[in-house]
């Protein structure tokens, strides 16, 4: 990322302030989506939990800050998954992901397989008293899945909401430090032109 800079006087100043306010929102708003996911009991593996990393740059719009989890499945945990029949989830029917669409990457039982094996789900009984195999058990969790949908944790989306004005207040004053530093610097340096 090119360093922002201050233009006074034709002179570049850099805005360093502004870069550790961003950084610093960022790690701000990757603990708590991480807090977010630990409350909604969303941690199993970690892989989504330690894959988040912090990125700050610029774009045509200006400067930005984004927190991007290196797992495919990220957004599906943060907006949900519309099941195939009905959604029982109030704010699951505005998610963009939906079973049975037919797009997505497929192989949901094998990932419910691991899942049982993971959080060690013992068998329990059918109505007949008889204890029903692993691969019972992963079928009708898949189907239940499939059928229902997967509730939105909105860990990313709502955690930047809730942050939104702390994060304006701490840009204003990293931006309001950098204009005044910049200032400092280019009355100091016309001075010592004037000396001259």
């Amino acid at each position: 990322m090119s360093k922002p800079t201050i233009e006074i006087g034709g002179e570049k100043y850099p805005m360093t302030q502004l870069i550790k306010a961003l950084q610093k929102i960022g790690k701000i708003w990757r603990k708590n989506a991480r807090i977010s996911l630990r409350k909604q009991d969303k941690v199993n593996t970690g892989a989504l939990y330690n894959s988040m990393s912090v990125a700050v740059g610029k774009d045509k719009d200006g400067f930005f800050v984004n927190i991007t989890p290196q797992v495919h499945y990220w957004e599906f945990v943060d907006k949900g998954v519309q099941g195939a029949s009905r959604n029982i989830f109030s704010r699951q029917s505005e998610s963009p992901f939906k079973f049975g669409s037919g797009k997505g990457p497929r192989g949901l039982r094998g990932a419910i397989d691991k899942w049982v094996v993971q959080k060690n789900i013992e068998g329990t009984r059918d109505a007949q008293g008889r204890f029903t195999s692993r691969k019972s058990m992963v079928f009708m969790i898949s189907k239940a899945i499939y059928n229902r949908g997967l509730k939105p944790t909105f860990f990313i989306s709502d955690t930047m909401k809730r942050l939104k004005p702390k994060a304006m207040q701490m840009l204003s004053k990293a931006m309001t430090e950098d204009v005044a530093n910049a200032l400092r610097l280019n009355l100091k340096l016309n001075k010592n032109l004037e000396v001259k």
